[in-house]
């Protein structure tokens, strides 16, 4: 009897595999065997395999901040773990140790991407069973972390704190302010430093004596431990001032902790009977925080310290935030580091699902079908939770959309279609799709909410780097590489699935109905043209994984006699099916094509750009426009420029939109925009836009030449 094939046949993982599924799985697994004490990979390392333990255990461990090792879990006998190498490109999050003689079958990412290629229904069983447990996984052992890294922080403390008082010293917070300032810039979190001042000190020690000033000082000990929370790093700055940092907390947080230190100081009675003017105990608070209000840790010291004399000059006794007002953070989209980061941003966004009833939804100018379909997604998925979505959609709706409308109608959705019908009661707002701020569909109203700290801000979007800009609240940003922003959604439900008790807590059977799974499909497929235009294997694997998913709920959930879509397929020819209209100003277009050595380009001149927006509308100029630069890619088999004037009363700008081709992926796009110096621009590796003020250019045909000739320069060095 093969013991590695009878361990397989029992493990959860491969629970819903026939015998041939699994004799398929073990055919490409490598049989290892490892001797007691021996590493299979280390924290940090880069993965590139998954292992299943056949006999014996391995000991996973992690590193505690004093440089010692705990042990979190024990993986015995018919039990997986690595699979994260194969899910997320990171690094390995602990260290994996033999604690005996030990027989493992390794699994490769290169062998899950051939299963996948070759029977992608056995792999995406696999990949929904590991991804249920890996998430009920990170669930279990996320406190005991947390714990851990607390005791390696009790360690620090015991070795470094002011006798008197207990709280940390001046030696150990100068160290420790540099130490998780470096660790929130770098992980870009918030961080908020607090400042304070026991008020009039001086003259309580003269009228009453050292002794009562002492006394004041211990009482005011443990108010301040029993307002901030452990994590947080309390400090003895010297005589009556205090400092505190305050990790992953932003203003708004650390303003009302310091508050209520300030109303619980006062309940202090130390001074009541005492024979003088001063009766209460309190304090001056100054609070500042980061990213909101300074970039750099002597900026921060620096506001903190203003605000900090700002409450004095307020006449004490008050905490004050610097500026009273965070100042959003708008900084470059990035992908999210890690896969506890990406987690815990999930279960941020879930906890305000969970806490609102009404969300407004709010996609970017001249909206694409990744841009609705994902509002729409997230419409549907917040009426399952009997929740009050009021998706945004200021322009006439597009021909290509009437089913996703007609979906959001039967769902009792209704677009606000101008400004002035958005409600004033939502509870948060939920971004998608945008690149950056300044192409955020809406007027000053909504620019005043979105300013508005006092208001949740979501976001949702695949753009990154080039000029993009978040838009969502710093701990609610689920920004990531991902072929669409509705990838990103179907992630988020997958989440939300596995989540223990969510779906019965809210009485759902599930979240993946029908209309659900067509709209998520519909960003997904017209992003990426059903598939040609993704950029890495983790987008791969994420597509195949939905698109299995998702075509199989269709077919069992779609009554074909309806005229429904029941296949991607149907989705996809709709999306790309011109109009009457579109047909004869696609024509107008690719009248104008013109073919440099690597590239096809067409330039529509302002007279004829003035003529097709006297006959058609905006919208269906830049659909058309996009969908010639698709075109055109391919047929070059490279790189593809448009370029068109906006309609002259709107805008003062030129567009050019560029494109690569399926087959040619040696260039990064953006390195054309970085070229040529344009500042308003962006896009991915695989499609770039940028605008330059007409104004700026005397000629258009040598403007472009210029840009032909440029990208045929990045071009021609790609492929020497």
């Amino acid at each position: 009897m093969n013991t590695s094939l009878e361990i397989l046949r029992k493990i959860d993982m491969l629970s819903s595999l026939d015998n041939e599924e699994i004799e398929q799985i073990y055919s490409r697994m490598k049989k290892v065997v490892k001797k007691k004490g021996e590493q299979l990979f280390n924290e940090g390392d880069i993965g590139e395999e998954m292992y299943i333990v056949v006999e014996g255990k391995v000991a996973i461990t992690v590193s505690t901040p004093d440089g010692s090792r705990v042990e979190i879990a024990v993986i015995t006998e018919g039990n997986f773990f690595g699979e994260m190498s194969i899910f997320e490109d990171a690094p390995r999050s602990a260290t994996c140790t033999t604690k005996e003689e030990t027989t493992l079958l390794e699994f490769s990412k290169a062998d899950f991407f051939n299963l996948m290629d070759n029977s992608p229904v056995t792999a995406i069983k696999i990949m929904h069973r590991m991804l249920t447990t890996a998430t009920v996984r990170l669930q279990n052992t996320g406190a005991f972390l947390s714990d851990m890294v607390t005791w390696g922080e009790k360690a620090r403390r015991r070795a470094l704190t002011d006798e008197f008082t207990g709280f940390y010293n001046r030696r150990f917070l100068d160290d420790a302010l540099e130490d998780k300032f470096a660790q929130a810039d770098f992980n870009k979190r918030p961080l908020s430093l607090v400042m304070v001042d026991l008020d009039n000190f001086g003259k309580l020690n003269k009228a009453y004596g050292e002794a009562v000033g002492d006394k004041v000082l211990l009482s005011a000990v443990p108010v301040f431990k029993s307002v901030f929370r452990e994590g947080d790093i309390l400090a003895r700055y010297g005589g009556d001032e205090f400092t505190f940092i305050l990790p992953d907390t932003g203003p708004d947080e650390a303003l009302d902790l310091c508050r209520k230190a300030v109303e619980d100081l006062r309940k202090i009675t130390i001074l009541e009977n005492m024979n003088g003017s001063i009766k209460k105990v309190t304090a001056s608070i100054g609070v500042a925080s980061y990213p909101a209000h300074a970039y750099t840790l002597e900026k921060l010291k620096d506001k903190t310290d203003k605000a900090l004399y700002e409450a004095k000059e307020k006449g004490r006794d008050i905490a004050v935030l610097f500026g009273q007002k965070a100042v959003f953070f708008n900084s470059k989209k990035k992908r999210i580091p890690t896969i506890a980061e990406k987690n815990r941003i999930v279960r941020n966004i879930t906890k305000v699902i969970e806490e609102n009833d009404k969300f407004l939804l709010v996609g970017h100018k001249n909206p694409d079908e990744d841009c609705i379909a994902s509002m729409v997604a997230f419409s549907l998925l917040l009426a399952k939770l009997s929740k009050t979505a009021c998706p945004v959609l200021y322009r006439e709706v597009h021909h290509k959309f009437p089913y996703l409308l007609n979906i959001c109608r039967y769902n009792s959705i209704c677009f606000i279609e101008s400004e002035e019908e958005i409600p004033v009661d939502f509870d948060a707002i939920l971004v998608f799709d945008t690149p950056k701020p300044s192409m955020l569909e809406g007027g000053e109203k909504t620019g005043r909410m979105i300013a508005d700290p006092a208001i949740i801000k979501v976001e949702l979007d695949h753009h990154l780097e080039a000029d993009s800009g978040y838009i969502g609240d710093r701990d609610y940003c689920l920004v990531d590489e991902a072929s669409s922003t509705c990838e990103l959604i179907g992630y988020f439900a997958l989440k939300l699935r596995a989540k223990k008790g969510f779906l019965e807590k809210f009485q759902m059977p599930d979240l993946f109905s029908r209309n659900f799974v067509l709209s998520v499909m519909t960003g997904m497929i017209s992003d990426s043209k059903m598939g040609k235009y993704l950029k890495s294997n983790r987008e791969k694997w994420f597509y195949n994984f939905f698109s299995t998913l998702f075509n199989d709920l269709l077919v069992r959930k779609t009554n074909s006699s309806t005229g429904n879509f029941s296949t991607m397929g149907d989705i996809f020819n709709e999306l790309e099916r011109l109009s009457d209209e579109e047909d004869e100003c696609y024509k107008y277009f690719i009248k104008n094509k013109r073919k440099s050595d690597h590239i096809g380009y067409v330039i529509i001149k302002s007279t004829d750009a003035e003529y097709l927006y006297s006959r058609y509308e905006q919208e269906l100029i830049i659909t058309v426009a996009r969908y010639t630069a698709d075109v055109l890619s391919e047929d070059s088999g490279f790189i593809s420029l448009v370029v068109y004037y906006d309609k002259s009363d709107i805008s003062n700008l030129i567009q050019f939109r560029m494109r690569r081709s399926q087959e040619y992926r040696k260039l990064d796009l953006r390195k054309v925009i970085e070229k040529l110096k344009i500042e308003n621009g962006g896009g991915h590796p695989g499609a770039v836009g940028f605008r330059v003020d007409r104004n700026k250019i005397a000629d258009i045909e040598e403007y472009t030449d210029l840009i032909i000739l440029e990208t045929e320069e990045l071009i021609k060095k790609s492929l020497s």
